[in-house]
């Protein structure tokens, strides 16, 4: 069984994208980044994205995780809250903490082709 379908499927992960983003939004740190969106598309995205990363039939056809935020210069400081956010999410949602550290270093991994500032 993946992660996605243990999780409870398109439901649950859309359910922790919503949540995720009413949180990051909110964030003195990374509310700014997300000023001016199209919140629902780039919810959107990040469904696809997530769900396809942990195993499921939602096929995310974005760009690369280097091209989508270049232009936006998301520092550290940003990019480490941001996970802050999700991982307190996950939690707030009852995911069990191997999965939760499963998603997290999917994540982290990322962080070099997301930071650029």
């Amino acid at each position: 069984m993946s992660l996605f379908d243990k999780l409870g499927g398109f439901s649950a992960v859309s359910k922790v994208v919503g949540e995720f983003y009413d949180e990051a939004e909110q964030h003195p740190v990374t509310a700014p980044y997300f000023e001016g969106l199209n919140m629902e598309s780039l919810m959107d995205h990040q469904v696809k994205f997530l769900s396809q990363a942990l195993g499921g039939p939602q096929q995310y056809s974005g760009q690369a995780m280097n091209a989508a935020h270049g232009d936006i210069k998301v520092t550290d400081e940003a990019f480490d809250t941001i996970g802050q956010i999700l991982q307190d999410v996950l939690e707030d949602n009852d995911i069990e903490t191997a999965d939760i550290e499963t998603i997290m270093a999917l994540i982290v991994s990322l962080k070099e082709q997301v930071v650029s500032a």
